[in-house]
């Protein structure tokens, strides 16, 4: 009985130890999307109108 529960509290450990690795994992997967996705975002505002005139839409309005 008392293997049982040691054996259920250890189980219940490494589990939270596993959520924790797979959270931490995909906040930083996150950030460096969100980081990727803002050097996107400052080329295209940065990118001149093909005709040398004026300026291009912005779509994402």
């Amino acid at each position: 009985m008392e293997m049982s529960i040691a054996s259920a509290a250890m189980s219940m450990a490494m589990d939270n130890l596993q959520s924790g690795l797979t959270v931490g994992m995909l906040k930083k997967t996150m950030d460096a999307s969100e980081q990727s996705m803002e050097g996107i975002v400052e080329m295209l505002d940065s990118m001149p109108s093909p005709d040398g005139k004026g300026q291009l839409l912005d779509v994402r309005v």
